[in-house]
Order: structure tokens, then C-alpha cells, then sequence
């Protein structure tokens, strides 16, 4: 009985292995098919690596003429107290309107900045997602490769 039983279970193991087996036209196949992948992938993740340092250096710009107009708006914020002490109102009045203006204009900035920085952290994240496809890809494509 334990013969039958042992002699069956290595026939269907035997049946099993045999009906799975690539042939190794197949696997060529698969092999060339996960290069294809991987190159392309590879393609797309330089091309974002690239985008995304202009993005980066991009952003870093929009901080720098955020700095700039905010000094500037120090400058006027100078004036106008000037010319409240020599008694110039109507500049005063005109400074004051150039600092409120240029304020908004940095509240204005400093939300596409938040939105850009928002987009770069998202872009990376994506990027290692990329990356780890990738590197499933290539494991693929290396398993496929030792079955030829």
C-alpha cells in the first residue's frame, strides 16, 4: 500500500513538473519580454530622475524670489515709516500700498511653492515605486534566464 501510494505521488510530482516546463523557445521569449520591460523602465526612471531635479532646482528659485520680495518689502515698510516721521503722508500712503501689494503677492508665492514642493515629494515617491518595479523586473527576468 505505502509503495502505491509513494510511486503515485512521484508520477503526478513527475506529470506536474513536465506539464509546467517551458520549452526554451518560451523562455527566451519571457527573457527578451523582461528586457524590454526593464529597459523602458530604466528610460522612464532617468527621464523622471531628470525632470525631477529641474522641478527641485525650480523650486529652489521660487524660494530665492520669495527671499528677494520680501526684503523688498522690508525696504518699503522702511520708507514709509521714514516718511511718516518727515511727515509725508501721502507717501507713506504710497509705500504702505506697495508692501500690502507685494505681501500678497508673497502669500501668493509661497502657495505655489507649497504646491511644488507637494509635487516633488510625490514625484520621488512614485520614482522608488518605479524603482522597485524595476528591480522585481529584473529579478524576473534573471530567473527566466537561468531556466534557458
Amino acid at each position: 500500500m505505502r509503495t502505491k501510494i509513494i510511486t503515485l505521488t512521484t508520477l503526478l510530482a513527475f506529470a506536474a513538473g513536465t506539464a509546467l516546463a517551458q520549452t526554451p523557445a518560451q523562455a527566451v521569449q519571457d527573457v527578451q519580454q523582461y528586457n524590454q520591460d526593464v529597459h523602458q523602465l530604466s528610460t522612464d526612471i532617468r527621464n523622471n530622475r531628470a525632470d525631477l531635479r529641474k522641478d527641485d532646482s525650480d523650486a529652489d528659485h521660487q524660494r530665492h524670489d520669495i527671499d528677494r520680495d520680501e526684503s523688498l518689502a522690508r525696504a518699503d515698510r522702511t520708507r514709509e515709516e521714514q516718511d511718516l516721521r518727515d511727515g509725508n503722508r501721502k507717501g507713506a500712503a504710497y509705500w504702505d500700498q506697495q508692501r500690502k501689494d507685494e505681501r500678497a503677492d508673497i502669500g501668493h508665492d509661497r502657495k505655489d511653492l507649497a504646491h511644488s514642493r507637494r509635487d516633488i515629494r510625490n514625484d520621488k515617491t512614485r520614482l522608488a515605486k518605479d524603482q522597485k518595479v524595476r528591480h522585481h523586473d529584473v529579478a524576473k527576468r534573471n530567473r527566466a534566464a537561468k531556466k534557458i
